[in-house]
């Protein structure tokens, strides 16, 4: 008998047990068999699955992985030279650019800000479900005035989708679509407002077509939690005389150019 709940933590047989998620509802559509939908705890992919192919997973040994897995991130921050960012910047006395983010995941955005931290990075962060940043996103820029917006959470291309052309077979692509839309209404040069939006296996090409600087996932794979902040952390230490190339921003991620891509982008370092 399965006994799997919401909120428990589980990972999916016929995938190996890769990934781990959260089952965050059960839907039970006329007394068919239950399918239990899913949200990433390290990667920002939703999806849905039989009750069958789910095993219950253990609290702390999750905890431990996922904690591995932020080292290894930062790991390959660090080898491609980007190491004591907070230690230059009081140096050189200069003013990050200012990043505003739009997240559905509150555990996600704590992540993200502590990294930003770890940079000297002015972040300001609001937990809004996907289906909800269309509208938050025009007064929250007016608000807060940011150099940088991040609009992300979770997103995945739905099971059984032959036609990755079409915005209904992502799971979230189309709110990211409709608030970078806004965004880039709102501030229509892209040297002024940095915009990063999607999750994993997000519909890339729309997005950007949007008015996205960068986005996810040229190749439809899987990003991390922390993918934005990087990518976006890179613009805000980024001296505003100098541009940032979508190639060194993939190098700085573990999902590289296959989860990330973009244009070049003025960075927003200013100096004091």
């Amino acid at each position: 008998m399965n006994d799997i709940k919401i909120g428990d933590i589980v990972a999916r047989k016929s995938y190996g047990q890769d990934i781990y998620f959260t089952v965050v509802d059960i839907v039970n559509k006329n007394g068919a068999k239950p399918v239990y939908v899913l949200r990433g705890l390290f990667y920002r992919i939703e999806a849905d699955s039989s009750p069958e192919d789910l095993i219950k997973q253990d609290y702390k040994n999750v905890q431990m992985n996922i904690q591995r897995a932020i080292l290894n991130v930062k790991r390959n921050i660090y080898r491609h030279g980007y190491a004591n960012r907070l230690f230059w910047l009081n140096r050189l006395r200069q003013r990050p650019g200012k990043i505003l983010q739009l997240d559905s995941s509150e555990k996600f955005l704590n992540m993200c800000k502590n990294n930003y931290k770890e940079a000297g990075i002015n972040v300001v962060g609001i937990v809004a479900e996907e289906r909800e940043q269309p509208n938050l996103v025009v007064r929250a820029l007016k608000d807060y005035k940011p150099d940088i917006l991040i609009l992300t959470g979770h997103d995945g291309i739905k099971k059984k989708s032959g036609n990755l052309k079409s915005i209904e077979n992502y799971r979230n692509s189309k709110y990211f679509i409709q608030a970078v839309k806004l965004a880039r209404e709102y501030e229509s040069n892209f040297d002024k407002l940095c915009i990063f939006a999607g999750a994993c296996q997000s519909y890339f090409e729309a997005i950007m077509a949007a008015g996205a600087n960068f986005a996810s996932s040229p190749g439809r794979i899987n990003i991390n939690a922390l993918d934005p902040a990087i990518v976006c952390e890179k613009v805000a230490l980024t001296d505003e005389n100098r541009y940032v190339s979508p190639q060194e921003v993939a190098k700085l991620t573990i999902s590289g150019e296959k989860g990330i891509g973009g244009i070049r982008t003025k960075g927003h370092l200013k100096r004091l």
